[in-house]
């Protein structure tokens, strides 16, 4: 039994704790991973119907995802020291990975072999990806403020991880429009982000990078890194049949070398006031998240939205996000809030999947 090679204090939930722990890698299974990570989506079900692998995965700390953290800190292992017999199923680890359903005897064994390390990942490590492809979307999105504020923007980014996204103007893009190619961004990156791009007829892709005035980035743990082992977990997140996004996290990591963006350790609803008291008058606050609000408790998602609207009374905050509610696991919405004058008004700028494969543009101008 995995039980009886663990050697620390384990948690002890209740059934009902460990139904709702098996429903949410069950969950992950089908609508994250089915399509796009074979071998997690087998392990992720086999996590779900084991109830030694559910008592680890509940070390987590509250809020996180439970599957992306136990596979991430397994992966995170393999990564490290890639001579298991685990290691064979994974994508990124070998040229001819076994079929994915064949590596759940290795994954529970590998588990059991390394319970207290995984145990110590999940207790003190947070899911903190940073997704470039997601700038695809955040390019055109803030290029649509900038056109309509007509000012430089501040731009501040709401679980900013390591802050990658905030460099957005430092990479080169390719959209893919039907048989149309579009080009935008920094033509000598060494980064080039593609994605497969829609967009209502009559209605332009907004493209032209904006004058940035100030970026920030708010993490309650920010991630350096030129800490070897801060990269390395944002490594093992990325699921190990991504190779083409383990690639773009490495040439992003290069270039924040050069010029780290500021990171702000805290609470974003408490950090956020003096962030924005910082902003010059002249730039425009853009606050902005991706896959950050689930994260929040609803008490804290409501004083979020409270420090925006009372701060909008002495100037106008732009607010873009694609965890603000609606879409589906599979096709998420990225809105605009405009808060004026105690104001919200809100805006449908695009649909997207999860890593920006495809965007559905639909903001006019």
């Amino acid at each position: 039994m995995l039980s009886s090679t663990m050697h620390y204090d384990r948690p002890n939930p209740h059934a009902a704790d460990l139904d709702e722990l098996a429903d949410r890698f069950r969950r992950f299974a089908t609508t994250e991973v089915e399509e796009t990570s074979p071998l997690y989506h087998a392990l992720a079900l086999a996590a779900a119907g084991d109830r030694d692998l559910l008592l680890l995965a509940a070390a987590v700390q509250p809020g996180q995802p439970p599957a992306n953290m136990l596979l991430g800190a397994v992966h995170l292992l393999l990564l490290r020291a890639p001579d298991h017999e685990l290691a064979a199923f994974f994508p990124d680890l070998t040229a001819t990975p076994g079929a994915p359903a064949a590596a759940v005897p290795a994954f529970r064994a590998f588990c059991v072999a390394h319970a207290g390390e995984i145990d110590a990942v999940l207790r003190s490590r947070l899911v903190q990806t940073n997704e470039l492809r997601r700038c695809a979307y955040l390019l055109p999105a803030f290029s649509h403020v900038a056109n309509c504020a007509q000012a430089p923007l501040a731009l501040v980014e709401v679980g900013a991880s390591a802050g990658l996204n905030l460099l957005f103007d430092r990479y080169a893009y390719r959209y893919r429009l039907g048989g149309l190619a579009l080009e935008a961004g920094d033509p000598a990156s060494p980064l080039t982000i593609d994605t497969s791009c829609t967009v209502r007829a009559g209605t332009p892709l907004p493209l032209d990078i904006p004058d940035i005035a100030q970026r920030v980035g708010i993490d309650l743990n920010p991630v350096d890194l030129a800490d070897d082992e801060a990269y390395a977990w944002l490594r093992a997140l990325i699921w190990p049949e991504h190779i083409d996004r383990a690639a773009r996290l490495a040439q992003a990591r290069r270039l924040w070398l050069r010029a780290p963006p500021r990171l702000v350790r805290g609470d974003a609803v408490a950090r956020l006031p003096a962030v924005l008291d910082g902003v010059p008058e002249e730039a425009v606050p853009v606050i902005y998240h991706t896959h950050v609000l689930n994260q929040f408790t609803p008490d804290a998602a409501a004083a979020l939205e409270t420090i925006l609207v009372d701060r909008s009374a002495r100037r106008t905050l732009y607010r873009i996000g694609n965890d603000l509610g609606g879409g589906t696991p599979k096709q998420y919405v990225l809105r605009l809030r405009v808060y004026r004058r105690g104001i919200m008004q809100e805006t449908i700028l695009a649909h997207s999947d999860g890593h920006a494969r495809f965007i559905d543009w639909l903001a006019s101008p």
